[in-house]
């Protein structure tokens, strides 16, 4: 890939710095050439754009037949027949309706232009996002697609194909592979994942698509279910209650107190045990003027029966019915 009509310009740690009449050339729109091997980078070059293409990104013309399309790209025809798509016994499939061309467009024009007016699915010529992903929806715009048009990712104009393959084995949809996908834009989520406290996600036991739905929800954060509970439910029932006792947090937000993706304290939460329940419980008293121990960090005390606090401090060590329970006597989440 290069930059025609280009003043000198200076590169800097990987970043194309511009002159002003470098910056008056790309408003002029100086076209960049790309290589036949780049699919990508040309679209993510600053102050650059594609070439036209003749055919605007649309195939025209007749269908020629996956015979045809063999002739050059057999590398491709060989993968699809391993794949669901490929399958040309099932009038369901591309490959049994029009082949190749059901997704890429008549090819007759492709051949005589020398490799143009088609279809790709990577953009190359210049296709729009929107126009690429249209070629899928013709066929994936149901069950847990239906949510696709108000999803987070649709939104960030991401392509099908940033995340599915196509002619290639799809590491998208394995319980193996899934995490590493998304992974290229949730680095974030990565990193929590090797705190000391987490779900089995590096062991692939739980994997992103056991809560979310990529292709959108009617519920945040792309989760597959109306609220965060209900989500955290599909696996921790017995927290799902109802209960005698509610501990109101529990019952309203999971989040409240845990930390999903990862934590460095004990049990995915969001602080140590005492800090935690101190937001709001930050002064208690017991009845029967007995105090309450409103500071479990205090090491000052001369009251030898609060050293049970001091040693591994924590709430739960009498509370430990934390999201709630069905005994008589367990107002106090103690039983």
């Amino acid at each position: 890939m290069f930059f025609s009509n280009y003043k000198k310009p200076l590169v800097l740690m990987g970043v194309l710095l511009i002159s002003s009449g470098i910056h008056n050339a790309a408003e002029a729109k100086t076209p960049v050439e790309v290589s036949p091997s780049d699919t990508v980078e040309a679209g993510d070059a600053e102050h650059a754009f594609k070439q036209a293409n003749p055919c605007e990104g649309q195939a025209e013309g007749d269908y020629m037949g996956t015979e045809v399309c063999a002739d050059c790209h057999i590398d491709k025809i060989q993968t699809m027949q391993l794949s669901p798509h490929g399958q040309a016994a099932d009038p369901r499939t591309p490959f049994g309706r029009e082949g190749c061309e059901t997704c890429h467009g008549p090819g007759a024009l492709h051949f005589e232009t020398d490799g143009n007016c088609i279809i790709s699915m990577n953009g190359r010529y210049g296709e729009s996002v929107e126009q690429r992903n249209g070629v899928c929806l013709q066929c994936h715009q149901s069950g847990l697609r239906m949510h696709w048009f108000t999803s987070t990712h649709e939104a960030e104009d991401l392509a099908c194909v940033s995340c599915h393959s196509i002619h290639k084995r799809n590491d998208v949809i394995h319980r193996t592979t899934q995490t590493e996908v998304c992974y290229k834009c949730h680095k974030d989520i990565r990193s929590a994942t090797f705190r000391s406290s987490t779900h089995p996600i590096r062991e692939n036991k739980v994997i992103c698509s056991d809560c979310h739905n990529p292709h959108g929800s009617p519920g945040p954060a792309a989760l597959k279910q109306n609220t965060i509970n209900e989500n955290c439910y599909d696996c921790h029932a017995e927290k799902r209650g109802p209960f005698l006792w509610e501990h109101n947090p529990a019952s309203e937000d999971c989040t409240l107190c845990h930390r999903v993706h990862g934590s460095n304290h004990m049990a995915l939460l969001n602080k140590p045990g005492p800090k935690l329940c101190q937001q709001c419980h930050a002064a208690e008293a017991a009845g029967g003027g007995r105090s309450h121990i409103s500071n479990f960090l205090d090491f000052n005390t001369t009251n030898p029966g609060r050293m049970r606090f001091i040693a591994a401090a924590n709430c739960s060590n009498c509370h430990s019915k934390v999201h709630g329970t069905n005994h008589p006597s367990g107002a106090a989440l103690q039983r």
